[in-house]
């Protein structure tokens, strides 16, 4: 398997046209990501990582899938991964080391269709935001951007830790991804966080999470809603795959609508 060098990721473009979210399309722009493939000259499959996640594409017959265990392993050296095939050639189900789980695709809005005002509410609801001050009651929790010093922190979370992580460095960061964060102004903890996962040139794949002690009290709204406004503010089009249905739910009331249910698989 060969390591495909950034700024030549579009020769994987024809294996992934129907991808699910815009990850690989990252790398086949040459933004980010890596990129892996058995011929340079005349590929028959193509693997894009971005963090945890590995989109297996064009045809996997001829793969040994016990080798490429230990081949995802060695190359990429992660804890865990979660591979997804976009074709039924490569045939993980078969092997017990892939545990099967589903995830949903959301559609991609005119970003026309969002309700910016209803987005504002979102925030204003549950955090001041001196960008969308609406109607805020509160000023206990406060609505930041990821500047340096919470770029560094999220991934001191066991919570938050992919967050910021598939940018080399802040500097890279700053370049080409952005997000924000719900802060607790009194103890300074981190409720929530929407960040950019990946980026594309025209496109921001977005993730969430809440901490374990916030869940339930619309901080994850609020901070992915703050998130959709600086995707139309900045022009890029809001992106965005769900790991779970409460996931989906949230995506819903921002604008997005469930697509399509398909298979991945996690490689502990």
């Amino acid at each position: 398997m060969i390591e495909i060098e950034l700024q030549n990721g579009h020769i994987l473009a024809p294996f992934f046209k129907d991808a699910y979210d815009s990850c690989p399309e990252a790398f086949i722009q040459g933004v980010m990501g890596r990129g892996f493939c058995d011929s340079l000259e005349h590929p028959t499959y193509g693997i894009i990582q971005m963090g945890h996640y590995c989109y297996l594409g064009g045809n996997g017959a001829g793969i040994e899938k016990k080798n490429l265990l230990s081949i995802l392993h060695t190359l990429i050296q992660r804890p865990y991964l979660v591979l997804i095939p976009l074709s039924e050639s490569w045939d993980l189900y078969q092997y017990p080391a892939y545990k099967k789980t589903t995830r949903y695709a959301l559609n991609q809005p005119n970003p026309l269709y969002f309700n910016k005002a209803k987005l504002s509410s979102y925030i204003s609801h549950v955090a001041y935001d001196p960008n969308y001050v609406g109607e805020t009651i509160t000023r206990r929790f406060v609505v930041k951007p990821i500047d340096e010093i919470y770029y560094y922190l999220i991934q001191k979370q066991e919570w938050s830790q992919e967050f910021t992580t598939n940018y080399v460095d802040y500097a890279s960061y700053q370049k080409n991804g952005f997000g924000f964060v719900i802060i607790e102004g009194i103890s300074g903890k981190i409720a929530a966080i929407s960040s950019s996962f990946s980026t594309s040139l025209d496109s921001i794949e977005i993730e969430i999470a809440t901490s374990p002690w916030y869940r339930r009290r619309g901080f994850g709204t609020a901070v992915s809603a703050r998130m959709v406004l600086e995707c139309l503010k900045r022009e890029k089009q809001p992106r965005w795959d769900a790991t779970n249905l409460i996931s989906v739910s949230i995506a819903e009331k921002l604008g997005f609508r469930l697509s399509e249910e398909y298979s991945a698989y996690i490689l502990n």
